[in-house]
């Protein structure tokens, strides 16, 4: 399965909007994911911000975080947006699979160039406990 990563999900203001960014090990998942991009030659490489609560409705925190909201749906999460602040507009996906112990993020894609291959990330393997208290901390923006 892999080695166990640690989740922060910060809330930080942008623009004058609070986004909630995704850290894995203390590297923001926006700063990860344009590395990647922009080593791979893609364009446009790492548009993507936090997810905006205020702009989408993405309901219940937990819901969203374990990809059972209801965009996308079928255990698909949107755990970045666009940079524009709009999540359809150029989201970041995951597929999440939650057990008693674990959160995986698997088959991370960019919806809209599904050609472009992130394998080389892996998937993100999470501390059940740890990825719940995570999502407690944002839970209120998501309400």
């Amino acid at each position: 399965m892999g080695a166990t990563h640690a989740l922060e999900l910060r809330a930080i203001t942008v623009d004058g909007l609070v986004e909630v960014v995704p850290y894995v090990d203390g590297r923001s998942l926006v700063d990860v994911v344009r590395r990647h991009e922009q080593a791979c030659g893609y364009s446009p490489a790492g548009a993507y911000g936090g997810l905006v609560p205020e702009f989408f409705r993405y309901g219940d925190a937990a819901h969203q975080w374990y990809g059972r909201g209801r965009t996308p749906a079928g255990g698909h999460a949107w755990v970045l947006a666009c940079d524009c602040h709009e999540a359809g507009c150029w989201p970041f996906e995951v597929t999440v699979a939650a057990d008693a112990t674990t959160v995986v993020w698997r088959d991370l894609t960019q919806p809209f160039r599904p050609e472009w291959d992130y394998s080389a990330l892996g998937a993100f393997t999470f501390d059940r406990a740890q990825y719940d208290d995570a999502v407690r901390q944002v839970a209120h923006l998501f309400d």
